[in-house]
């Protein structure tokens, strides 16, 4: 089978990323034909495809002039070299299917339109909620904030849902009513739900249910995993949305315990200050690790916590720790309760709240060996049963056959 795989990134930056390049893989060891799509970029991949991707492009963010912003803005809606190098990728590689995963704004509506009108099929996995928000969270500032979003798209300007910037918000809004007015989610021949939750939450958004298909995430557990060690650790981007602030505000409840905070990103400056301010002397702070140093991490680590504000789909962090015999403490939102079963799998805290955390946090310590043992046990038996690889392809190959 030839098929197209599309993301903005072309290099691991996320769990979109993961399982795009993942998939691309496995695609390719089970004998398919695998031409990509992207965005060119220093820290990319290498691939025989790259004089088909498009400029890098800068966030709405980032632009330094008004000339600058426009010319974004504008490749929101349509891009001539998308146009040109996407037709150019199509002719040459033939796609029998293309699916998409992160596609939105850098790589323009036009990746759809084009795809529409040289006959592609389209599979979109719904990696996030952009379909249903401009701002990909439905996060009201730092809180969830679902009840102003729904069927409102208009108070993504009104409450500067986007980085609480008025011209990214009004950005956001218009090109999700854009998508909308083109009827671009209707040329998506089958949506991709990574969680059960996602699937729920797109039909009650009035997805049609018919087009939705549950293809949890695909993660390869190791066979033998180190005995557990002594600390709590997060692991993950240092965000607001990633419920960092939260966790952290548990932490001065968890002074008697060790802490690690593994990762980087737009809090980093803040954590430091919270640590410092509050003397939480216990509490250590790494940037991101990889290699080695990731192995050592989650060897020193008892518990490993997913403390997010916004609505995680199907968690690759969570995925992770199970698979490497930790104990997980999430919130109960979004897709956790579908990995982390309380009390069978691990343990939910109520959200947004650092005190009921903190109490989950210091029952997982203190949960007895045994106990822990066979919750480690029942957490491994989920990944294996529920996001084995194997599995993953056999579903998304169906999926590319039904959309042909």
């Amino acid at each position: 089978m030839r098929i197209l795989q599309i993301n903005k990134f072309f290099y691991r930056r996320g769990g979109a990323e993961t399982v795009f390049f993942d998939t691309i893989q496995g695609l390719r060891k089970l004998g398919h034909e695998v031409a990509e799509f992207s965005m060119s970029d220093p820290k990319n991949l290498p691939s025989d495809y790259s004089a088909y991707f498009i400029s890098r492009l800068p966030e709405l963010l980032l632009a330094h002039d008004p000339a600058s912003a426009w010319k974004i803005f504008k490749h929101l809606f349509y891009s001539k070299e998308v146009e040109r190098k996407l037709k150019a990728l199509i002719l040459a590689a033939e796609p029998e299917v293309a699916q998409l995963h992160n596609v939105y704004h850098h790589l323009s509506a036009s990746t759809f339109l084009i795809l529409k009108k040289m006959r592609v099929p389209m599979i979109l996995t719904a990696h996030d909620v952009f379909p249903l928000c401009p701002n990909h969270s439905l996060l009201y500032g730092e809180t969830m904030g679902e009840k102003y979003f729904k069927n409102k798209l208009y108070n993504c300007i009104r409450y500067k849902c986007v980085n609480n910037q008025l011209l990214p918000s009004v950005a956001g809004t218009l090109e999700a009513y854009y998508y909308r007015w083109r009827k671009i989610w209707d040329m998506i021949d089958l949506f991709i739900c990574p969680s059960r939750f996602m699937k729920d939450k797109m039909v009650e958004y009035g997805f049609p249910e018919k087009k939705m298909r549950l293809i949890a995430n695909p993660y390869q557990s190791p066979e033998i995993i180190p005995p557990l060690g002594k600390q709590i650790v997060y692991l993950g981007r240092l965000h607001y949305e990633k419920g960092i602030k939260i966790f952290m505000a548990a932490a001065r409840q968890l002074r008697d315990y060790d802490i690690t905070v593994v990762g980087a990103g737009p809090e980093e400056k803040w954590v430091d200050e919270y640590i410092r301010r509050n003397n939480l002397s216990k509490v250590r702070r790494l940037g991101w690790v990889g290699g080695i140093e990731w192995k050592n991490v989650f060897a020193g680590a008892r518990v490993v916590v997913v403390p997010s504000v916004f609505y995680e789909n199907c968690s690759l962090s969570i995925l992770e720790a199970l698979s490497y015999g930790r104990i997980v403490v999430a919130t109960n939102r979004g897709g956790n309760p579908e990995l982390v079963i309380d009390g069978l799998t691990g343990f939910l805290a109520r959200p947004e709240d650092p005190f009921d955390l903190a109490r989950v946090i210091k029952q997982a310590m203190d949960l007895p060996a045994a106990e822990a043992e066979q919750m480690i046990r029942q957490g491994r038996n989920l990944v294996a049963k529920n996001h084995n690889p194997e599995q993953y392809f056999e579903k998304l190959l169906n999926v590319y056959k039904e959309a042909m």
